[in-house]
């Protein structure tokens, strides 16, 4: 068996705290691409919508 100490448990959750710290940041970049995506997507809707109300 290991001996796990309360030093080894600080050091586990120090661990898993960068590693969560990093995964987060890597999701910021891809939250804000999403967004990006969404109101291109959105003005294009709307700019056609447009579009086809006025020719009319």
């Amino acid at each position: 068996m290991t001996n796990i100490t309360p030093e080894t448990k600080k050091m586990g959750a120090s661990k898993t705290a960068k590693k969560t710290e990093q995964e987060g940041h890597s999701l910021k970049g891809t939250f804000v691409s999403v967004m990006l995506l969404g109101a291109f997507i959105l003005i294009s809707w709307l700019s056609v919508f447009l579009i086809f109300l006025f020719r009319n």
